[in-house]
């Protein structure tokens, strides 16, 4: 057995420890380390049969929760283990099903609604400010819930009221919505579940409910979300947290991967996931730069790409000084990318381009995702039918995608039925996955989205939305045809350039585009060459100042968590790109870290031959 298969062996019997261990554990999952299939592999360790108690399974994202449901009917062949007694969804739905609504007093109507988007009375009035303009935040100390508002001098101009005015009219709105109408967004489903968590009747019904509760992608979790986690965890509720504390990049939404790994050193069990089958060993070893001193030991490389030890491309452009570089800009050093990625035989369908802001994303010879359509309409429908049809595309857009599709479904099956899509599913005593399976059914069956003039695809994709039958309809019948608005100025369009896909023409030479986008939407993404845009000017400071400082690590800047997250989305290639005034702090600080890196500042075909 040679060295590789040793390593491969000895990844694999990480990942059967994961999957044997009894909970409670905390498993911490490097970048690439198939913790997907691992968490599968101990759901189907279930014996097959009638069970009293189930395997709680909790994403962050209804893409994420799907992914595991599908693996356990796809390849597994395991349909009974996404059924009762077992559970598969979002961290905020078990909250609901599970923790709260049942604990809850009779009246009123209670409903988990996404946002205060999706009610409309929810407004601040004299001047008619939507809710969800107010930051609400809870501190469990005192039991108190404060406000915010980040764009008050914008709605204060000419105003009679304070701001302490509106602040004090939204949160007696919310309260109202709350306490007197039933509403509840995730916040307030938190506060529920953190009361019940502490109380013994609430725990011992979810004990007897669930044998275990996993929570996978754990350094998402906000401070809430972890003191509930604490709590259920002194009650005696078996837990299974898994998480990489280097990929917590959603600081802005109160994901705390510092308070996570406070909270794991109550756990007494920990494992490792160190076998990386996504990237190679160089990658592996840029990537352990960033991290903590005691876990700057690079991931072991065992997949497909472990051997292929292609140096760090660097793509400086413009100029500095008497450094001078043929790309003048952002667009020209991604099209230099690709050309070099073609020299090792990466196409630009194996292409990937990331940066930190929107603003920074290359436009030339990349496909930015258009903006997200709010109307249903033509336009909504067919951006929704390509973003789900698409190889790769963000966990947000497809999430806006199914919403789309939900929508039209609705509307389609039920036109005359008032109140919120959780009105309708109590009602028809429906459930909400039902909803997005049929939606994501929906719109696997439209036309693709091509050069067809607007008008032909809406009627093509009327045709598909007629075929769908409401599943309260039990005597197959079909409702009438919908409507899909279309603009009479876009009937004659093509339908990819009506959603901000611009196709070539026939007779123009074929360029192909690389996916682009920006590092947070790329997460759960990877690539076999990743272009990564480091930021201009001061941000580019600040990184290099962060990942130089001994001190500074991923543990504390959720700067080069982000950058950890880009640069483990490659499997053989990665490469940067910054201003060549930058060049010499970029090199100076690859050299101190011992990473090779190739520079380049022309075009293969411009590169002068070497004897």
């Amino acid at each position: 057995m040679n060295n590789i298969d040793e390593q491969r062996e000895h990844a694999r019997n990480q990942q059967q420890q994961a999957v044997h261990a009894g909970a409670p554990v905390f498993i911490r999952a490097c970048p690439g380390a198939g913790k997907t299939r691992t968490l599968i592999d101990r759901h189907c360790n279930t014996p097959t049969g009638h069970r009293r108690s189930g395997r709680a399974l909790l994403s962050f994202t209804n893409v994420a929760a799907d992914e595991l449901r599908n693996r356990c009917t796809g390849e597994a062949n395991r349909a009974d283990l996404t059924a009762y007694p077992h559970y598969i969804g979002t961290f905020d739905s078990f909250l609901w099903r599970y923790l709260v609504r049942p604990h809850l007093p009779a009246t009123p109507t209670w409903q988990h609604i996404l946002s205060w988007d999706h009610i409309p009375s929810a407004r601040v009035r004299p001047r008619d400010i939507p809710l969800s303009s107010f930051d609400f935040s809870y501190d469990p100390a005192t039991r108190q819930t404060s406000v915010q508002w980040p764009n008050a001098a914008t709605h204060l101009q000419n105003s009679t009221l304070t701001e302490d005015d509106y602040l004090a009219r939204a949160k007696a709105t919310r309260d109202r919505l709350w306490q007197v109408n039933g509403y509840m967004t995730g916040l307030e489903v938190r506060i529920a579940a953190l009361e019940h968590a502490s109380n013994p009747s609430c725990t011992e019904l979810l004990k007897h409910r669930f044998l275990e509760i996993v929570v996978d992608e754990a350094q998402d979790c906000s401070a809430l979300d972890l003191l509930i986690l604490a709590r259920l965890h002194h009650a005696g509720i078996p837990l299974v947290i898994v998480a990489d504390t280097d990929q917590g990049i959603y600081e802005w939404n109160d994901a705390r991967p510092e308070e996570l790994h406070t909270f794991t050193q109550h756990i007494p069990k920990h494992l490792e996931l160190t076998g990386n089958w996504r990237s190679s060993t160089a990658i592996c070893r840029l990537a352990a730069t960033l991290r903590p001193p005691e876990r700057t030991t690079p991931d072991v490389a065992v997949g497909e790409y472990h051997d292929h030890n292609l140096p760090l491309l660097l793509l400086p452009y413009g100029r500095h000084r008497n450094e001078i570089s043929h790309f003048t800009d952002i667009s020209t050093a991604g099209e230099a990318f690709t050309a070099w990625a073609a020299t090792w035989n990466i196409d630009a369908d194996n292409c990937l381009a990331l940066a930190y802001k929107n603003s920074a994303i290359p436009k030339a010879r990349t496909q930015p995702a258009p903006e997200y359509p709010k109307e249903p309409n033509t336009r909504a429908l067919a951006w929704a039918a390509a973003v789900f049809t698409a190889a790769d595309v963000s966990t947000s857009a497809r999430t806006h995608a199914l919403s789309i599709a939900t929508t039209f479904l609705r509307d389609h099956w039920y036109p005359d039925e008032p109140g919120t899509l959780n009105e309708l599913l109590t009602r028809h005593n429906l459930t909400a996955a039902l909803f997005r399976r049929r939606a994501a059914s929906f719109l696997a069956e439209l036309p693709p989205v091509d050069h067809t003039p607007a008008r032909d695809w809406r009627k093509a994709a009327r045709k598909v939305l007629q075929t769908q039958a409401a599943p309260t309809h039990t005597d197959g019948q079909l409702p009438t045809a919908s409507r899909i608005p279309l603009a009479m100025g876009d009937l004659d369009q093509p339908v990819s350039r009506l959603i901000g896909m611009i196709p070539h023409q026939d007779n123009a030479p074929s360029d192909p585009a690389i996916r682009s986008s920006t590092i947070h939407r790329a997460k759960g993404s990877q690539a076999q060459a990743v272009l990564v845009h480091l930021p201009k000017a001061q941000d580019i400071n600040e990184l290099i100042t962060a990942w130089t400082d001994p001190h500074t690590s991923t543990a504390t800047n959720e700067l080069l968590r982000t950058y950890y997250v880009a640069f483990t989305r490659a499997q053989r290639l990665l490469s940067l790109t910054y201003p060549y005034s930058k060049h010499a702090d970029i090199t100076r600080l690859l050299q101190t870290n011992k990473i090779e890196y190739q520079l380049e500042t022309t075009l293969p075909q411009d590169r002068p031959f070497l004897f």
